[in-house]
């Protein structure tokens, strides 16, 4: 592991850790109604995201040279970051622009900021393909998708759900996966999520990778090395 890799885990832990506390603050005492917001027919967290976020992001400018990692939750995106961010460094000599949230998630002054920040930029989202702001289609940046098989998906995000203040939390798995099932979850239904996506995987700006698939090459070259 690079030494810009271990820095890089390095300031991401201390960064989740500053965020999980400002988190676990703000969301004491609410019910599990008030953790959760809606806009446009999908639920969001509500102590990372806002009506007025979500219209500041719509107007956001998305560069050609920027990286966009479409994941549903707890599909392997902050492992996709990662392994993002020391290619663009190999390939540029120096260190993207890495949003360390998730691009929904913040205030609105946020994309004012990210604007300013230099090319390369890589950025991450659990948005449905309907809700991506349209400068990115626009612009033709390039856009990698990553799948993992639903049942595993479900799974992990069950654990997460339950271990993430932020998250409305479940008593059961069965009481989770009949929401799972039925799209009542934050972010949406997993199958309608990637139905939309599904009908622009031909685009020319757009990779689909799967989990499994990155799993099985990670796994390979360490049994090389």
């Amino acid at each position: 592991m690079s030494d810009s890799t271990e820095q890089n885990k390095s300031n991401w832990e201390k960064f989740q850790a500053e965020m999980k506390r400002m988190v676990e603050e703000e969301v004491k005492g609410k019910t599990p109604e008030e953790l959760k917001m809606t806009y446009k027919g999908i639920r969001y967290p509500s102590s990372l995201c806002s009506v007025p976020s979500f219209e500041a992001m719509e107007r956001f400018e998305a560069r050609e040279d920027d990286v966009l990692i479409i994941t549903y939750p707890k599909c392997g995106t902050h492992w996709s970051k990662t392994i993002l961010h020391e290619m663009l460094l190999e390939v540029h000599g120096k260190e993207p622009t890495v949003d360390r949230i998730m691009f929904e998630f913040g205030k609105p002054e946020k994309y004012e900021n990210l604007e300013q920040q230099p090319s390369p930029r890589v950025l991450a989202s659990h948005l449905a393909y309907e809700n991506v702001p349209k400068s990115f289609f626009a612009k033709k940046t390039k856009i990698l998708i990553i799948m993992r098989n639903p049942k595993d998906a479900a799974v992990s995000y069950y654990h997460f759900t339950n271990n993430l203040p932020v998250l409305p939390t479940y008593s059961s798995w069965d009481l989770f996966f009949k929401d799972f099932i039925s799209g009542d979850v934050l972010f949406g239904s997993y199958f309608d999520y990637h139905l939309g996506w599904d009908r622009h995987i031909d685009d020319g700006n757009i990779l689909v990778l799967t989990f499994e698939d990155m799993k099985a090459v990670s796994t390979g070259v360490l049994h090389c090395q």
